[in-house]
């Protein structure tokens, strides 16, 4: 089991971006930011998420995002800029699986247990997918439903911001299409096989026309291989509007999957006779070990 300080995954207070009052897409957003927020905005972020997922049913990613920007992180410092922030969507989608694309709805859960009582009780069936950049057990029913197992508070505060940003970052750039409609049809007709790919001269002019400096475009085609012009045509085509749902997650079901991470750990230090020895925990960023 992974703990991760909410400092990590971009939950500390950053230096403020120049924030005009409203929202990228030009619906009424935070204004009046003259400093740059710290813990008491982030501990607003962290309590809205929270208040939100005890609801009964699923929420908008959407209404998550007001107090996403008043909390600047500085993994998302251009959040609120119409440009896309590339550090920030590059950062998310390492973190996520491919097949976010496709998903409309995410829900989380501790366990098995907790996804049959909703009756998502075929999940043997659904297909297990990772993210490169985070170690996390996610499954995929092949359509529209991402499902994530999360082990700890600290899970949402990893989880959470990077799904929010993952979304204002799509929707930037499904803004940009809706105003280039020639680019949209470049992007549509190159992923459907219906013209060849752009000459390289070509494909340097869309990441110009979707304001990507040309490392970064460079680096998106990189990671997304094969899936470039299928993604670019499913981000011309639909804006993200996803939907977050969690499953009866608590406190004593933290220290229940807690018990039954630690029972086979505590087993092997018995029975090796190190039960007197220290024990360090390390996440899985190799600058934790220092």
């Amino acid at each position: 089991m992974e703990h991760s300080g909410a400092g990590e995954h971009g939950l500390e207070g950053g230096r403020s971006s120049a924030v005009t009052g409203t929202m990228p897409d030009g619906r009424p957003g935070v204004a009046g930011m003259a400093q740059g927020p710290g813990k008491r905005e982030v501990d607003l972020y962290v309590r809205t998420y929270n208040t939100l997922l005890q609801s009964s049913g699923a929420i908008g990613v959407s209404s998550l995002e007001p107090a996403h920007l008043t909390a600047a992180s500085s993994l998302h410092a251009g959040a609120a800029e119409a440009a896309p922030d590339m550090n920030a969507f590059m950062y998310s989608t390492q973190r996520l699986p491919a097949c976010i694309v496709d998903v409309r709805h995410i829900v989380l859960g501790q366990s098995a247990r907790a996804f049959e009582r909703t009756g998502l009780d075929g999940m043997d069936d659904w297909a297990a997918v990772t993210a490169p950049g985070r170690r996390r057990k996610w499954l995929y029913d092949g359509d529209e439903t991402l499902a994530a197992y999360i082990a700890s508070a600290s899970d949402l505060d990893d989880l959470i911001p990077t799904i929010v940003a993952y979304q204002i970052e799509w929707n930037k750039f499904n803004r940009l299409f809706a105003e280039d409609g020639d680019l949209a049809t470049l992007v549509r007709e190159t992923a459907a096989g219906e013209r060849p790919v752009p000459a390289e001269a070509d494909v340097a002019a869309v990441g110009d026309s979707l304001l990507l400096e040309p490392a970064d475009w460079r680096r998106l085609q990189s990671v997304w291989g094969a899936a470039l012009w299928p993604n670019l045509a499913k981000m011309a085509a639909t804006r993200k509007r996803y939907t977050l749902r969690m499953l009866g997650a608590s406190y004593v079901s933290y220290q229940r999957s807690a018990r039954q991470w630690w029972a086979p750990v505590n087993h092997h230090l018995l029975t090796n006779g190190f039960r007197d020895r220290p024990i360090y925990f390390i996440s899985s960023n190799t600058h934790s070990i220092v």
